[in-house]
């Protein structure tokens, strides 16, 4: 089950070898870009957010995170 609280419109899902494991969901498409990017640089996994029509809005690697905070 995705936590989260009431009817959400983003998922944040995790890469895990071949499928997407969706892990929290968030109301704005901001807050869900936000705490995935947060994922990401935690945890160094690829994450994505989809729409609640299951559309995906972005997709955030470990690398594109290193490039936008000029990081090594």
């Amino acid at each position: 089950m995705v936590q989260g609280l009431g009817p959400a419109m983003f998922t944040i899902e995790r890469k895990s070898g071949t499928h997407w494991q969706p892990e929290i969901q968030r109301k704005t498409e901001f807050k869900a870009f936000v705490d995935a990017r947060t994922k990401c640089m935690a945890t160094g996994q690829t994450y994505r957010v989809v729409n609640r029509d299951l559309g995906v809005e972005c997709v955030i690697t470990l690398e594109d995170c290193r490039k936008q905070f000029h990081a090594l």
